[in-house]
């Protein structure tokens, strides 16, 4: 008997058992229910597995929702179990039925009249088809499903939980237990004797699902494995082959029936009658033919109602239907079977699947099955219907070492996931994993999937080195390769590369998605004329892969506007298009430097943005410029340990920003001479104009874009893998141009490389067919962007007279101004000229010409703006401006008496251009 329901689904052989597995229900309020069938193998609660029945049932819902029309104006029963049984009672009054066992399911009602016979299915179908159908005839509602031959109902001593907080109990109402013959019982009922078709193998149903066919394609029937049994094998057959010359035409034509639906069934059903002396081989051929013809092999009943006695002593009497199920054999794959051909969106691709590790090995239609030990007359296990395999074993670094699995499904294609090998080594976690990726077996079957795939594994730690798995995107194996994604990108092709714990974040949004043809349209919005500050910016995607072999590390592209509406975001946006998602790709001014850092990792060879870095201060700005021209992250300490992390992040791209504000400016605020960034900084600013109207740019950008991409980096990377040194080539030629149209210096390389990469990858984006740009109008604004900039951009004209200068004007209300020397005629200091309104910092003495500066402060002043201290003062004191460090009263002359203090001593008559009388506003410029 089955207890419960998917998912927690029992088989029980005595009451005993059953009633202790519904008491455990009971106990931990779970709804209970039972087979009213008897059923055939334990596991297997299906139409084909109910066999045996000892009554009908009947089910009758009951309830305040069962007796009003749902939303299809049907009504699925009564309102409640006291109408159900009124009308329940008249229908068994007007068919002539006997008193059922009635029972309280809770809510409603359920009926069973007990049979004297034990019914096979065949004879039991037509009894509660027509009970069914009386019951529509007489309008008695009932739940139409329940009298299938797997249906399970509530059984007595269980609760109906469907209320948690008021469980109902299932009782009985009668206990009216006589039975009723089944002949009577069709009799009332008016239902057909059910027909015998002697001809029809039960094990193959009339109506396979498509998982019994694909299951069936891989089992051949073969006559010689029934004969080879011997004694082991069929009685009937045996005694029709030993007896071939006297046995009538009857029992042949049941022998000629097994042979006739094997696949060497035609020598065979001759071997079968060769030796009666009639025997006619056109004959025997034509009886094939008509047998056929007509339906299936016969079944083991046919054999004993024409032979009786004949399977007596058999091993296999009462556990097959058919002697030909004993000629089953599951057909192994040949290499030729395991190429397999697999529709994706870039058309069709083929797959070597490898052979199994034995005892397991695929069938010749697919699905994975194990050989049953020693005994080669065993038919072997299905371990899994579908194609599923171990490619390869990967390590991670963070993860430790994986299983790389293809999973093959009729209606989904291919598909590739890894499991790591702790989640393989426990059986609970393998079976969560896999069932994660669609994979799912039955109980009993996991066992030996479970095995097979431990198997699997340790054969290819035998056979095959694992491989690293890739913590980045870019150039690998000596930049024979390009990883995109989970994409690996070859010479020999494209192949999956699976996602490490440090880019699975970011390979989710590199991939393909909609039409190239729609992508395209919307990206040669940047073709216009006038254009070209928007399709410079969006080349980045095809210039960054480039950067490498120029041999920089990195340099940054700020497009700039001050105030929106331009489209600086959407040249970002168009540039991650090339390979993903538009806008999930790009970071934000919010996220962390760190965070920003990362993601620069892994992007590592493709390009990187950052929308609006307005907001992000000049010191932040300026250590994340360094960072990128430097190619890798921060070296850390190991916490509580003295050692150094594994640093593993590195790159070499570019990486494009927009903002509101220029970065230039903001870095001169942050030091005098903020060179080294600027020109690591390629920055332009961007205007608005009317070429791409609203209601456009809002369809194309906002929905077509965020609909359609990813198309062309396959395409490009894909070309540059493969004719590498002809785009290197390109782009050393094109930055020689530029260097020479331009005139840029050493000081320049930056520019000059992150410019000649973007032109160079454009002009092969162009020849691939992914855009349609002006690349000579492109290059043409460019050459003048860059005069532009390189003129605003200038090499720094600081000198040691001016940062004094600005430290002098910084601190103009910190200065006392007072003659230095003491009145002759009174003997007496002078009075002060200025007083300082804030803190004593500077003393300046008209009549000596002699400046005294706070040290503390002036060095504090050179550390901020970064300026070397002890640099700047032999600057001054070889200018002989600077004259000593000293102590002195800074205070002398006002009214107020301090103490000495450290300071330096500087000599303003020393330097025309050091005018403090005009810097603190005494005197006349």
């Amino acid at each position: 008997v089955c207890i419960g329901r998917f998912p927690d689904q029992r088989f029980a052989d005595t009451r005993e058992e059953a009633e202790e597995i519904i008491q455990e229900f009971v106990g931990k309020k779970i709804d209970a229910y039972f087979g009213c069938a008897k059923f055939g193998e334990a596991d297997d609660r299906t139409h084909d597995n109910a066999k045996y029945f000892r009554a009908l049932w009947m089910d009758i819902d009951c309830g305040p929702t069962k007796g009003v029309p749902n939303f299809k104006g049907k009504i699925d029963g009564y309102l409640d179990q006291h109408i159900g049984l009124a009308e329940f009672k008249k229908f068994c009054k007007t068919i002539g039925l006997p008193q059922p066992i009635l029972v309280n399911s809770g809510n409603g009602i359920h009926a069973y009249w007990l049979l004297e016979e034990t019914l096979t299915r065949t004879e039991w179908e037509p009894l509660a088809k027509r009970l069914k159908q009386l019951c529509k005839e007489h309008g008695l509602i009932v739940d139409d499903k329940v009298f299938e031959a797997s249906r399970v109902l509530r059984p007595m001593h269980s609760f109906n939980f469907k209320d948690p907080t008021n469980p109902k109990a299932v009782e009985i109402w009668n206990e009216n237990s006589a039975r009723i013959p089944a002949e009577q019982m069709r009799q009332l009922l008016g239902a057909p004797v059910p027909k015998v078709i002697e001809d029809k193998p039960d094990f193959v149903p009339a109506s396979m699902s498509p998982m019994m066919e694909a299951l069936m394609a891989n089992k051949v029937k073969k006559f010689k494995n029934i004969m080879l049994k011997g004694e082991n094998g069929c009685a009937q057959l045996n005694y029709c082959f030993a007896n071939q010359a006297e046995i009538d035409e009857p029992l042949w034509m049941s022998a000629l029936s097994i042979p006739a639906f094997c696949t060497d069934g035609d020598k065979a059903a001759h071997k079968m009658s060769d030796q009666h002396p009639e025997y006619d081989p056109a004959e025997v051929d034509n009886k094939l033919k008509n047998i056929r013809k007509r339906g299936g092999p016969h079944h083991c009943t046919t054999f004993e109602e024409r032979n009786p006695g004949g399977c007596d002593g058999c091993p296999h009497k009462g556990q097959i239907t058919s002697p030909i199920v004993l000629g089953i054999e599951i057909e192994a794959a040949e290499e030729a079977d395991n190429e397999v051909t697999v529709e994706t969106e870039a058309g069709e691709t083929k797959y070597q699947i490898p052979e199994y590790p034995f005892p397991f090995f695929r069938g010749k239609r697919g699905g994975v099955y194990v050989r049953a030990g020693e005994d080669e007359e065993a038919e072997p296990k299905l371990v899994y219907e579908h194609d599923l395999y171990v490619v390869k074993r990967m390590k991670d670094k963070e993860l430790g070492e994986l299983a790389l699995f293809r999973l093959h499904l009729p209606h989904d294609g291919m598909k590739e996931f890894a499991v790591t090998t702790a989640a393989i080594s426990s059986k609970d976690e393998l079976r969560k994993q896999l069932a994660q990726q669609g994979v799912m077996a039955h109980h009993k079957q996991y066992d030996n999937l479970a095995t097979y795939v431990v198997t699997s594994v340790k054969n290819l730690q035998y056979t095959k080195k694992a491989e690293t798995m890739r913590t980045q995107f870019g150039w690998v194996e000596n930049d024979s390769k390009f990883i995109m994604g989970d994409k690996e990108i070859t010479k020999d092709g494209t192949f999956y590369s699976p996602p490490s714990s440090t880019t699975e974040f970011f390979a989710e949004k590199v991939h393909v998605k909609g039409d190239m043809d729609k992508w395209k349209e919307v990206f040669n919005l940047y073709a216009m004329k006038g254009m070209e500050p928007h399709a410079f910016g969006a080349l980045t995607a095809f210039g960054s892969p480039l950067m490498k072999f120029t041999g920089l590390k990195g340099a940054i592209i700020n497009v700039i506007y001050e105030y929106a509406g331009s489209g600086k975001s959407t040249i970002l946006r168009m540039c991650n298009s090339v390979y993903g998602m538009p806008y999930e790709l790009m970071s934000i001014e919010k996220d962390t430097l760190n965070a920003k850092m990362q993601q620069l990792g892994v992007m590592n060879n493709l390009p990187n943005t950052i929308d609006e870095i307005t907001n992000m201060l000049p010191k932040d700005f300026s250590d994340m410029a360094y960072g990128i021209s430097h190619g890798r992250g921060k070296n850390r300490v190991m916490s509580q340990v003295n050692a150094l992390r594994v640093n593993n992040t590195s790159w070499q791209n570019m990486t494009l920003c927009s903002a509101n504000a220029s970065f230039y400016e903001k870095l001169t605020a942050l030091k005098n001479s903020p060179d080294g960034e600027s020109v690591r900084l390629l920055e332009y600013k961007i205007e608005p104009n009317d070429l791409i109207g609203v209601a456009k740019g809002k369809e194309m950008f906002d929905h077509q874009l965020n609909s359609n991409y990813g198309h062309a980096g396959e395409s490009y990377i894909t070309w540059l893998v493969n004719n590498l040194e002809e785009a290197i080539d390109l782009v050393l030629k094109v930055q020689a141009r530029l260097d020479k149209e331009v005139q840029f210096t050493a000081r320049e390389r930056f520019w000059s490389a992150t410019a000649a990469c973007n032109i160079a990858g454009g002009l092969i984006a162009r020849h691939l067919g992914l855009h349609d740009f002006d690349m000579p109008a492109v290059y043409e604004w460019l050459k003048g962007m860059l005069g532009e900039m390189r003129h605003d951009v200038k090499p720094p004209q600081s000198t040691p007279i001016l940062t004094l200068g600005e430290f002098l004007t910084g601190y103009a209300h910190n200065t006392l101004v007072v003659n230095g020397e003491v009145d002759a005629r009174s003997n007496l200091s002078a009075m002060p000229l200025q007083e300082p309104k804030f803190e004593l910092l500077v003393r300046y003495e008209p009549d000596t010409q002699h400046v005294y500066v706070a040290a503390k402060q002036f060095k504090e002043f050179c550390v901020k703006h970064q300026v070397n201290y002890k640099s700047l003062l032999k600057q001054l004191g070889d200018l002989e401006v600077f004259t000593e460090a000293c102590n002195k009263r800074m205070s002398k002359g006002m009214k107020i008496v301090s103490p000495p203090m450290r300071t330096l001593k500087f000599d303003a008559s020393k330097s025309e251009f050091l005018r403090i009388d005009v810097i603190l506003g005494i005197g006349e410029d």
